[in-house]
Parts: structure tokens; C-alpha cells; sequence
């Protein structure tokens, strides 16, 4: 299968076409894309399924404790925080690209409220973000998208592993 970049334009592209596809000119092609209700029960469902990128690929077993953790994390948030009391999706794409996992998590919820007006937050983005190689969040009227990449391929799993997160602040 065709693997693809997932960027800015991308992102971009994809948001044009809320019916769940990406547009033509968008060059990210997924090897993965789930669409899920946004509940509890569906982290459990969606864990499994980014898992099995091990299948397929050469990703040490702690790094993809990692991925699944960070991809888990930015699951829950949708379930928490993206549409209060209406019913929602979460979408997991993935692709394999240069030795990296790129994974996007889309909800079509109501965006990231100022940090003022934000209930307290627990650690999730913090651990997101020290697992993955990269991490980027778009927020939106219509939703928001967290990319993350990890470093796959040839790796330990050393760059950004969980157990480096030292004793906090």
C-alpha cells in the first residue's frame, strides 16, 4: 500500500471533508483509519488495533507500550473533554513513513477551550508529548487533531520511553 506524509496541508485538506475523507490533494494515504463511538468502551477496541502495527512492523515491545499509551491519552481526552453531553466520533489514522509512526486522533467536537476555562487537567498531554517523537495540536470550531510521530524503526525505544519520566517537578 502507498504510504503517505501526514502534515499541516494535510490536516488542513482533511478538516475540509468532514464526512470522514480526505480530500484529493491531501498526500496522506493511512494504513490505518478507524472511526469510533467516542466512549470509554471504544479506548479498549482502539488499543488493540494500533497494537497490531507490531504485526507488520519491527516496533520494540516498550515502544509500543508507548504508542499505544499516547494514542489511548489522546482517545480519552475526545471521550472527556470534545462533546459533552452529545454524541461524538474519534478517528485513529496511521502510517508508517521513514522509520516513523505518524498517528492523527480527529474528533469533530468543540475545539480546545482557553486554557482559563479548562477544568483541571491531568497529566496526559504532558505524557503524550514525552513519548512521541513530535507532537502537534490543531484546534478548531470544528474539532481538533493531535499528530504525533514515533520513532519505529531500528530504534530501542529509548527516545521518549515511558520510564524516563523521572520523579516530576
Amino acid at each position: 500500500m502507498k504510504q503517505g506524509r501526514i502534515g499541516n496541508n494535510d490536516i488542513n485538506a482533511g478538516r475540509a471533508n468532514r464526512e470522514g475523507k480526505m480530500s484529493r490533494d491531501a498526500t496522506f494515504i493511512p494504513e490505518l483509519r478507524i472511526t469510533v463511538p467516542a466512549r470509554r468502551d471504544s479506548i479498549v477496541l482502539l488499543r488493540h488495533v494500533v497494537r497490531g502495527f507490531r504485526d507488520g512492523y519491527p516496533i520494540d515491545a516498550d515502544r509500543m507500550d508507548d504508542i499505544v499509551l499516547a494514542v489511548s491519552e489522546a482517545a480519552t481526552n475526545v471521550v472527556v473533554h470534545a462533546y459533552g453531553t452529545r454524541r461524538g466520533t474519534v478517528t485513529v489514522f496511521a502510517a508508517v513513513e521513514d522509520g516513523s509512526l505518524r498517528v492523527l486522533v480527529r474528533d469533530h467536537g468543540i475545539g480546545i477551550s482557553r486554557a482559563d476555562q479548562r477544568p483541571a487537567q491531568g497529566h496526559g498531554l504532558s505524557l503524550m508529548q514525552h513519548v512521541s517523537t513530535s507532537m502537534e495540536i490543531v484546534g478548531s470550531a470544528s474539532g481538533t487533531d493531535v499528530l504525533m510521530s514515533f520513532s519505529v524503526m531500528g530504534g530501542t525505544g529509548d527516545d521518549g520511553a515511558i520510564d524516563d519520566l523521572g520523579d516530576g517537578p
